[in-house]
């Protein structure tokens, strides 16, 4: 019961939509502006570096503090990768911006970090690598959340329901990623510091 109490909250605290407020403080709708994303990346390009920066450290946050919590409380590991993706789910589909929400890149990494957080940071790394070599966000950020796969197992850290947890999370993200997907094959996804085409 418990457990399902605190998936709950980080499904709410998911929901909070920083790019979506911090964007209508500025006077813009940053659902009809760029990429119409209200992620970290999309606000970076509309709003400025540090929009940006804040957008992506409460949105990593939302996961950190849903996560801490039920660490806090000795939720077990399996609760504790529900607990991550429902604060993934809570950014997809917040429910407070009409589940119209974000990737839930950022999120997912706040999760990560507090459950696995070698096999996070060594993704982080992939996904750094995969940017420095492209510059294009979208395709770092799905090489990073792949690769979580593989440095879960090379790592060592958690159990086998860190395979599955994966698993959902790839899948999630390439959901969330498809019309990114569709303008990559099209030639064109922007690259970091150009606009969305």
């Amino acid at each position: 019961m418990e457990v399902a109490l605190w998936i709950s909250l980080a499904y709410l605290l998911g929901s909070l939509t920083p790019g979506l407020w911090l964007a209508r403080a500025y006077g813009v709708d940053i659902r009809k502006v760029g990429s119409g994303n209200i992620g970290s990346t999309n606000v970076y390009r509309v709003l400025g570096f540090w929009a940006g920066v804040l957008v992506q450290v409460v949105d990593i946050g939302k996961a950190l503090v849903s996560v801490g919590l039920a660490k806090l409380r000795a939720v077990p590991e399996a609760g504790l990768y529900a607990v991550a993706t429902a604060a993934v789910l809570g950014h997809i589909y917040p429910i407070w911006a009409g589940f119209r929400g974000g990737k839930g890149i950022n999120t997912l990494l706040g999760g990560m970090l507090l459950i696995e957080p070698l096999s996070a940071l060594a993704a982080t790394g992939t996904f750094l690598i995969f940017l420095s070599l492209s510059w294009i966000v979208s395709v770092s950020s799905l090489a990073g959340v792949a690769s979580f796969l593989l440095w879960h197992g090379v790592v060592g850290e958690g159990g086998p329901i860190g395979y599955l947890a994966g698993g959902l999370w790839l899948g999630l993200v390439l959901y969330t990623h498809r019309q990114n997907l569709a303008r990559l094959l099209a030639g064109k996804e922007p690259r970091i510091g150009q606009k969305s085409s």
